[in-house]
């Protein structure tokens, strides 16, 4: 009996992951970079029906894989490359092409988008203790009657008169 391979979605990718299969089509394609040691490799972007993955293919499989095909990845380990999550085919992977044109994908998430560096607040608001008038990101169900492009801020009441 033929035994079959256990792939994996790519929604369930995540850095450190060795001994990968998936079954992917290709989107696009990336320019081939000449890297040291005269060898080619380009980056794709690769989609299954849970999301979209960058795949690192390097020669000799990035000069006959093209857009669209749907490839069979075999042996795959993911890495971090410019802080976005990568798919790699290692020296015992492999590549093959299963067909083209027909599987159902989703471009969304993408898995591989940047990583943020230790540090970095995301959504770039900046994170400073309470203050009068500062409302956090959840905005605590208050409305802001101004607001800044750094933060959502409210001006604080007026102060009280005594009697």
């Amino acid at each position: 009996m033929a035994q079959t391979i256990q792939n994996h979605k790519v929604s369930e990718l995540c850095m450190g992951m060795k001994s990968v299969n998936l079954r992917v089509i290709v989107l696009n394609i990336g320019d081939a970079q000449v890297v040291k040691g005269g060898q080619t490799v380009k980056a794709c972007k690769v989609a299954d029906t849970t999301g979209s993955v960058e795949l690192s293919l390097w020669s000799p499989w990035c000069e006959v894989v093209q857009e669209s095909d749907i490839l069979q990845l075999s042996n795959c380990y993911m890495g971090i490359f410019n802080n976005s999550l990568v798919v790699y085919v290692g020296r015992s992977g492999a590549v093959s092409k299963v067909g083209e044109f027909t599987m159902l994908y989703s471009e969304l998430p993408n898995i591989s988008v940047k990583i943020p560096e230790p540090g970095v607040n995301m959504d770039m608001r900046p994170t400073r203790p309470s203050q009068p008038g500062y409302i956090n990101n959840s905005n605590n169900g208050r409305f802001a009657s101004n607001t800044r492009s750094r933060g959502v801020y409210q001006r604080p009441p007026p102060p009280r008169k005594p009697f």
